[in-house]
């Protein structure tokens, strides 16, 4: 979610633009991408234009003399009633402005942080003899997520372009018409943004030109409404009867936005509020019809473009307006309070992972008055045994499993004896069934008594004959059997 920010108050500073901006940010390039400028102007000028001329020139619109005609003028008044020089004069048309800011200032019961911005104000005042009304304005915070697939180029581009169009924009344009500069700044390391510098000089119904800023809002958004007062009322008290309820903590849904809520459904106010009250409500309207014009030109920019840009509707802040310094230093207590509480989750998320580990290892849950790295250790010692007894299992298990090995080679040495021993013994009852009858022919029988040994040597050569036929030829290898009738003698056998 991005947030639209618009902060506007005397705090103008003509050495805050064009050139001296440049200058006084020269150091702070840290996010400007390659071919960006650091300074976009939005109405037609240099920024080497000079920052005084174009606020006389806006002036002089507005009613103000110029500073020629302001000379003859000043020439045919009383000698007494004459100014000293054109910047008195233009002092003099903001005096009831910067009473009223002195008055407040030093008001009873007044804050401090109020009572410091006011004071800075008329500092700029003091330098610049002129109210200087400057705004800033951003589309998005540095904070603010970034929408996925969208690169750093593309994003700041998509600012650029927003805030260009925008200070074209009619509602802007009704709303802001003093503005005599306008510019994008892309070189700090913030947030890409809009500056602009206006003033609010107001010819009253006498002919009489004096600074009024409010008076000023009032025509604008009479004008915005076209001329229709009866729907300025309507809105004002829309925004009373808003600001009597609201509830402005971080979180719950902002002012103007229950504010165009109520304006699009067609809401009456409860009641009709006092002029005292409409008044103090006008600046606020003026605010938020400019935040609003600005979010619809954001919306649809970020549309042509493809880029999932999404609007946060609630309060990120207390809405307190902070200046440099203060700001700077809510960032730096942000940034160690964010710190600490990412430390913080880190923290508890290890110890809990520390004791799921724990609880999986041992058996159990840890010891409450255990620390963290007194648990660490308990698990590493019982994990330290758990390896050395899986060790001394592993050793026992290779013997046992040599031992194994060894029986079972001994079993198949015994077995393939054992299966040679039982076909020899086949063989030789084999080779007896075929000569059962020659053993028993009266020539064999004869021979057996009165010449043994030529009854030997026919048995053996019959018997080589049934074993060369019986024994296949892997076996008759192994054995070295002799070639077929090879045995001549007793001897063989």
């Amino acid at each position: 979610m991005s947030s639209v920010t618009f902060e506007n108050d005397f705090f103008g500073s003509l050495l805050d633009m064009a050139e001296s901006h440049i200058d006084v940010h020269k150091n702070q390039h840290d996010r400007m991408q390659k071919g960006e400028e650091p300074v976009i102007e939005l109405r037609g000028n240099s920024v080497s234009d000079d920052s005084w001329k174009l606020l006389i020139n806006k002036a002089i619109e507005q009613g103000v003399r110029s500073p020629d005609d302001w000379k003859k003028f000043n020439a045919t008044r009383a000698k007494e009633r004459q100014k000293p020089d054109y910047e008195t004069y233009l002092r003099d048309m903001c005096g009831k402005t910067v009473k009223a800011l002195r008055r407040s200032r030093d008001k009873d019961g007044q804050t401090q942080q109020k009572r410091t911005q006011l004071s800075q104000q008329l500092a700029y005042f003091d330098r610049q003899n002129v109210l200087v009304d400057g705004s800033l304005w951003y589309i998005a915070n540095t904070d603010d997520p970034r929408p996925k697939g969208v690169s750093e180029k593309q994003w700041r581009a998509f600012e650029v372009e927003a805030l260009k169009r925008f200070d074209n924009d009619p509602t802007y344009r009704t709303l802001n018409p003093g503005v005599f500069r306008s510019e994008i700044h892309l070189d700090e390391k913030g947030e890409v943004h809009k500056q602009d510098v206006a003033v609010w000089f107001h010819r009253d119904n006498q002919n009489r030109v004096q600074y009024a800023k409010s008076k000023g809002i009032h025509d604008s958004l009479l004008k915005l409404y076209n001329g229709n007062e009866d729907e300025l009322n309507r809105r004002l008290d829309l925004l009373c009867d808003i600001s009597r309820t609201v509830d402005k903590t971080p979180g719950k849904t902002r002012s103007d936005v229950l504010l165009f809520r109520d304006i699009e459904s067609g809401k009456q106010p409860t009641e009709h509020y006092t002029q005292r009250e409409r008044d103090n409500r006008e600046i606020v309207l003026w605010r938020f019809e400019n935040i609003h014009a600005l979010q619809q030109v954001a919306l649809q920019v970020a549309k042509e473009r493809n880029i999932d840009y999404q609007l946060s509707t609630v309060y990120e802040t207390d809405g307190q307006h902070q200046n440099r310094t203060t700001y700077m230093a809510a960032r730096q207590a942000q940034a160690k309070v964010k710190g600490y509480k990412r430390a913080v989750y880190a923290d508890k998320k290890l110890q809990k992972q520390i004791n799921s580990v724990y609880t999986n290892a041992i058996g159990h849950d840890p010891d409450p008055g255990l620390s963290p790295l007194e648990r660490v250790n308990e698990i590493a010692v019982h994990l330290k045994s758990l390896k050395e007894e899986a060790q001394k299992l592993q050793d026992q298990n290779e013997r046992e499993q040599q031992k194994l090995d060894q029986t079972k080679r001994q079993n198949e040495l015994l077995q393939q004896q054992t299966s040679n021993w039982q076909q020899f013994r086949l063989l030789l009852v084999n080779i007896i069934e075929k000569l059962w009858n020659l053993m028993f022919d009266r020539d064999m029988r004869d021979d057996y008594k009165n010449n043994h040994q030529r009854w030997r040597d026919s048995m053996t050569a019959q018997v080589d004959n049934q074993m060369h036929k019986m024994i296949d030829g892997k076996t008759k290898d192994q054995l070295h059997a002799p070639e077929k009738g090879g045995n001549k003698s007793e001897k063989t056998l």
